[in-house]
């Protein structure tokens, strides 16, 4: 079984520093930093306090027992769980290249228990434009707000010739975490507005979130 779980950090411009700062404290070897747009609606951005509607999203890779650390360092020396500080979340990774595992050997924390998230993050692919789209299907089965990055299709013409469509080489990338029991529904609904026999060209995936640490628990409780 894999140790290793994937970070995902989602917060303004602003805090980009102070989550770095975080992932090399506690030697983070393997990170990726991208920028997007926030799709929450203006009156929960006003709520908690987040001015900016540019967001980065940082991906990186540890083993859990490290990422648990990173998590409720967040929680008790960040005080994420404030208005503006984003959210913070993992993934268990199912497998990696025996180079990934071996960048973190000498490296295991002591575990420590996290509460278990009971939540899900809905990737959705589309072609570039559609990501509002995507956030009003979503919102309307019962997500709150996600976060919109730009992709590049890498498709063959085998591949388009397959699907009989125009694919746009530019994409959205949709981000959207959920509660587990309203997954589906939220994905159906995307399918449904944005899937792949739509102009939206859209496929739609979802992956188990077993930790996280943020906004999302009061956005869920405001909404």
């Amino acid at each position: 079984m894999n140790n290793l779980s994937l970070i995902m950090i989602i917060s303004g411009k602003s805090e980009e520093k102070h989550y770095k700062d975080l992932l090399t404290k506690f030697k983070v070897k393997f990170k990726a930093i991208s920028y997007g747009i926030g799709t929450a609606s203006s009156s929960l951005l006003d709520y908690f306090g987040l001015n900016e509607i540019d967001r980065m999203v940082i991906f990186a890779v540890a083993p859990k027992t490290n990422s648990k650390h990173i998590l409720k360092y967040a929680v008790d020396k960040m005080k994420i769980y404030k208005p503006g500080k984003g959210i913070i979340f993992t993934i268990p990774i199912s497998s990696s290249t025996k180079y990934m595992k071996d960048l973190y050997k000498d490296q295991e924390m002591e575990d420590i228990t996290l509460e278990d998230a009971n939540k899900h993050l809905i990737i959705t692919i589309t072609n570039e434009g559609f990501a509002e789209a995507v956030m009003n299907a979503a919102k309307k089965a019962g997500a709150t707000g996600g976060t919109s990055i730009n992709g590049r299709g890498l498709e063959t013409d085998k591949m388009i010739k397959f699907l009989g469509i125009t694919i746009e080489p530019e994409k959205d990338i949709t981000l959207i975490l959920v509660d587990s029991d309203k997954k589906n529904d939220i994905m159906d609904e995307i399918v449904s507005s944005c899937g792949i026999k739509t102009k939206g060209a859209g496929i739609c995936f979802s992956l188990p979130v077993d930790h996280v640490e943020g906004l999302i628990d009061k956005i869920n409780k405001a909404s």
